[in-house]
């Protein structure tokens, strides 16, 4: 767990406004004849150890992302694309190599509101195609309710990438009672091995955490507040 603690020393450096991608120990490869081409010319390039990802807050945050046209967001999941109609609702953030095969597509999608919810595209150029995403940053409001979701992405002693997932929920108690100003808020953590073609779940929706990544939690929720 040495790059573990490497990472939580290297967070406490970075931005709170802006992630600082560092380069990773795999080789970056370019699609090759694949129909998704004019969508990968969207994203940026990196190639990253460690990643802070979020949904933006800014109007120049990198997270706002690049519009993507409306025939590339036909390459999305059907149910996000409809979604796109007269204004983008989908934009390219990055691309940067998983492994050999792989490689993910950091993308602002729609969500329930607006346009808030970043999430992690998979294509495998083996068969050419765009599979599996989990979202890596969202954050709504409503009702006396919120969710915050952030996310570190990160590699480990073997270069693997792994996500680490917090998820905050709150409720404003004084929607229900006016005269119960308190409020309720919990974390609830989760980690992904996405180094496999199908994405592993190490755990998911832990509230108590081992030591070793109590750090890390920590900065997860002191980073982005709605």
């Amino acid at each position: 767990m040495k790059k573990l603690f490497y990472l939580v020393c290297l967070a406490g450096l970075t931005s709170c406004e802006q992630p600082k991608p560092v380069k990773s120990g795999v080789k970056r490869q370019q699609p090759l004849n694949s129909k998704y081409n004019s969508l990968f010319e969207l994203y940026p390039n990196i190639a990253i150890d460690t990643l802070w990802v979020y949904s933006p807050d800014s109007a120049n945050d990198v997270y706002q992302g690049r519009a993507i046209d409306s025939v590339n967001a036909l390459f999305f999941p059907q149910e996000m694309a409809k979604q796109h109609f007269n204004e983008p609702g989908f934009f390219a953030i990055y691309k940067f190599a998983i492994d050999q095969n792989r490689l993910a597509l950091l993308t602002r999608t729609p969500s329930e509101y607006e346009p808030s919810s970043i999430k992690l595209f998979i294509y495998d150029r083996r068969n050419d195609s765009l599979g599996s995403y989990i979202e890596l940053g969202e954050k709504w409001g409503d009702a006396g309710d919120w969710m915050i979701r952030n996310s570190w992405l990160f590699r480990d002693t073997s270069n693997r990438l792994q996500a680490f997932i917090d998820v905050t929920r709150g409720h404003d108690n004084s929607v229900d009672d006016a005269n119960d100003t308190t409020t309720v808020e919990k974390d609830y953590f989760t980690l992904l091995d996405l180094s496999k073609d199908k994405i592993d779940t190490i755990f998911a929706d832990k509230e108590e955490l081992p030591e070793k990544y109590i750090h890390l939690a920590r900065l997860t929720s002191k980073k982005v507040k709605l």
